[in-house]
């Protein structure tokens, strides 16, 4: 068991929209011998506060096209500094990773391979496929438009296009279990999971892999597209189709693909990489932290009061999350 908690930005707040049993803590409650992970887009400025005060920090890097992203008032130097200082480098993929060396060459050494798991129980196939393919609009918008407008025109008879936008887990996962084929529009992704849940939920992924994705976009489950190549998209979409028009809803082909992505996005995995990142840190120098201030000293600040229209929209989400009577 690993003794953990969370920070956020914002002393007090809380996900709303996810169920969790983690501790929460505010900054007033570090300790010396504390190690915090910071995401990638705060390490340059909450590096600038744990250095001078010898706190301990890894950066957990989940998109490495992020690695300049930094709050106003850091520079590039800052942003250096911060990696330069950090413990170890938690990357998601192996693009990030990739992308971590080419930054900080001498940096490789410190990079752990990190894994997010993927619900099984929630993500996967229950035999009511129709003709659907399903997409998600939020990314290369104009992209999307573009192929759907064309495929309305192309599709074979009594197929039909659905956006998946504005949906919860739940939702997302039943229209994903109906589609039979997914087109994926993903950006620079540290890695993308929507492609993935919709592989295991027995679809034909065709798409962008965003970067991140490359490591698991294996045919038949997947078939890449160069981005921008919007003709191409078109084509390989109706050429499916019309192929699953004329088959047997038989998804065998696509089954030793969903096992290798229900191995590599496992919560086995997941917890095995973490232990990993936990028993490099026993190897790490302690900490030259001294006590923090007490109380009536000036505390160190990493957050944030929070703002009165979270607080009331927190009250009011907890509010109907009550049990009533």
């Amino acid at each position: 068991m690993i003794d953990s908690a969370i920070i956020h930005d914002r002393r007090g707040y809380e996900y709303p929209w996810a169920e969790h049993a983690a501790h929460l803590i505010s900054d007033r409650d570090l300790r010396p011998t504390d190690h915090l992970v910071l995401p990638e887009i705060k390490a340059a400025q909450l590096a600038r506060i744990l250095v001078p005060r010898g706190l301990k920090y890894s950066i957990f890097v989940q998109n490495g096209y992020y690695l300049r992203d930094r709050d106003r008032g850091c520079t590039d130097d800052d942003v250096d500094h911060a990696y330069q200082n950090a413990s170890a480098i938690l990357s998601i993929s192996e693009d990030t990773s990739s992308l971590i060396s080419l930054h900080y060459p001498d940096l490789t050494s410190r990079i752990v391979r990190v894994f997010c798991s993927v619900d099984d129980s929630v993500f996967n196939v229950d035999g009511k496929k129709r003709n659907l393919v399903t997409y998600m609009p939020r990314k290369n918008g104009a992209h999307a438009a573009a192929v759907v407008f064309a495929l309305k025109k192309r599709l074979p008879p009594g197929w039909e296009i659905r956006a998946i936008d504005g949906m919860n887990q739940t939702e997302v996962a039943a229209l994903l279990k109906e589609s039979r084929i997914f087109m994926s529009f993903s950006g620079l992704e540290g890695l993308g999971l929507p492609p993935v849940e919709a592989a295991l939920c027995g679809n034909y992924v065709i798409g962008y892999h965003g970067g991140g994705g490359r490591e698991y976009w294996a045919s038949p489950n997947f078939e890449e597209i160069a981005v921008g190549d919007l003709e191409a998209f078109v084509r390989r979409v109706e050429a499916r189709a019309h192929l699953l028009s004329n088959s047997v809803d038989d998804l065998a082909e696509l089954e030793p693909g969903m096992a290798r992505l229900r191995a590599n996005f496992s919560k086995a995995n997941e917890l095995d990489a973490l232990q990993r990142f936990v028993d490099r840190l026993k190897e790490d120098p302690p900490s030259t932290a001294t006590p923090l201030p007490a109380v009536g000293s000036t505390p160190i600040r990493l957050q944030k009061r929070m703002r009165l229209g979270w607080w009331l929209a927190l009250r009011r989400v907890r509010a109907r999350k009550r049990p009533s009577a």
